[in-house]
């Protein structure tokens, strides 16, 4: 049978790529119980055709896997804006930014991810101008809705040019597409250094809270990790607009929602095990923060850069005399530091009794905490502590207690 089986719909990754590639409409997206988005299949309408499988990586048998050879014939740059307010303004360098303008110049649509507070969610959106392009600024650590502006990529992407931005899965499928479509000359992806993501009720049950005790009722911005602190710090700051200004509202002390993502409880069953987040065969570049001993003292912003082929590196090229800070780098200082060929290994009881209470409309995100806080082995007892502690310091002071250690 080729269609989508239950197995695969559990593990999906959610790139939504089979609902837009099916055309029968046999397919649609929606959020589960657990809070994440999984299709739904209507067999009435399917034709067994056996399109969306041919996209969707859980029936993918022969993923290619970068070996260290193939790593080593990679470029790993260290790169940063020089233009401090845009660094500020995003989550690491700035270089995303700065190649999406770049590739929107070379007549690209850029196709981002942006937040939206009316329907609280991230989703993906395609950028036709510079100002456009502004709301694809900084992280967001939440699973994307995409089926809207990939399925308009997938319609036109015979007679227009797209540079997409997006986490290796996603990447993974828009470019199975592309081969099928024999149209891969009309795309640049970028994907993302993974770590996973979420249930959305994590982020959900915080942004209500958020609202609740700063005593808004919407957000006009969200900066998923500000950097209010300094590069490296976690926490959000959300932005309202009062009378025509920007009000910033720090959440610095409200860790709750970065306390369950970097749990590994929580996150997504496909990225337990994600053959993708090490791999990079299937985009032109890799953006990350270079985290790391080299830039412990930078509390600023850097970005880590994989340029893999020849297409990346001249775009990759083409920003670096535009006002730009670059340097090649070994993946020895920064890979370890990654979460590249890692594998989480959530504990099912733990996960089924944090997500029964993030889902219960009657529990707060600090009642799922302390579901977190019960399950937590003695040793991730008394890292949760030092965290603690360390979160009290100004971050230069954090980074010299980590040289230190």
């Amino acid at each position: 049978m080729n269609v989508l089986d239950n197995s695969a719909i559990r593990e999906c990754t959610s790139c939504q790529l089979c609902a837009t590639v099916c055309a029968q409409n046999a397919i649609k997206i929606d959020l589960n119980d657990d809070g994440f988005y999984r299709p739904i299949i209507d067999s009435g309408l399917c034709s067994d055709c056996g399109l969306c499988t041919k996209v969707c990586y859980k029936f993918d048998k022969g993923v290619r896997v970068t070996t260290p050879e193939q790593l080593s014939k990679t470029q790993l740059y260290s790169a940063w804006s020089n233009d401090d307010e845009l660094v500020r303004n995003t989550t690491s360098g700035g270089i995303g930014d700065l190649l999406a303008h770049e590739l929107l110049k070379q007549g690209y649509k850029v196709v981002g991810c942006e937040y939206n507070d009316k329907d609280v969610r991230a989703e993906h959106n395609i950028a036709s101008s510079e100002e456009e392009l502004i709301s694809f600024r900084g992280s967001k650590y939440i699973q994307s809705y995409t089926f809207k502006a990939l399925n308009e990529v997938v319609k036109n992407c015979k007679n227009e040019k797209y540079a997409v931005f997006g986490t290796p899965c996603q990447i993974y499928a828009l470019s199975r597409v592309a081969e099928l479509k024999k149209v891969r000359e009309q795309f640049v992806f970028v994907d993302l250094y993974c770590h996973g993501c979420p249930s959305l009720h994590v982020w959900r049950k915080y942004q209500d809270f958020i609202k609740e005790t700063k005593h808004l009722d919407h957000f006009d911005r969200v900066d998923f990790r500000s950097k209010a602190a300094g590069w490296g710090s976690f926490y959000v700051v959300v932005v309202v607009v009062v009378d025509g200004k920007p009000v910033f509202k720090s959440c610095k002390n409200l860790r709750g929602f970065y306390e369950l993502f970097f749990s590994d409880q929580v996150l997504n069953d496909a990225c337990n095990d994600c053959l993708l987040r090490g791999t990079l065969e299937y985009t032109d570049l890799r953006l990350g923060d270079f985290w790391g001993k080299k830039f412990l003292d930078n509390t600023r912003g850097v970005s880590g850069v994989s340029v893999v082929t020849e297409k990346g590196r001249e775009i990759f090229e083409s920003i670096m005399s535009n006002g730009m800070t670059a340097s090649l780098c070994e993946y020895e200082e920064f890979l370890p530091f990654q979460s590249y060929g890692r594998s989480h290994h959530p504990r099912a009881e733990a996960r089924k009794a944090i997500l029964d209470s993030l889902k219960d409309p009657k529990q707060t995100i600090n009642d799922a905490r302390r579901v977190l806080y019960s399950h937590q082995t003695l040793k991730e007892k008394i890292k949760r502590y030092i965290k603690n502690i360390l979160a009290l310091f100004p971050i230069n002071v954090t980074n010299t207690i980590k040289k230190i250690v």
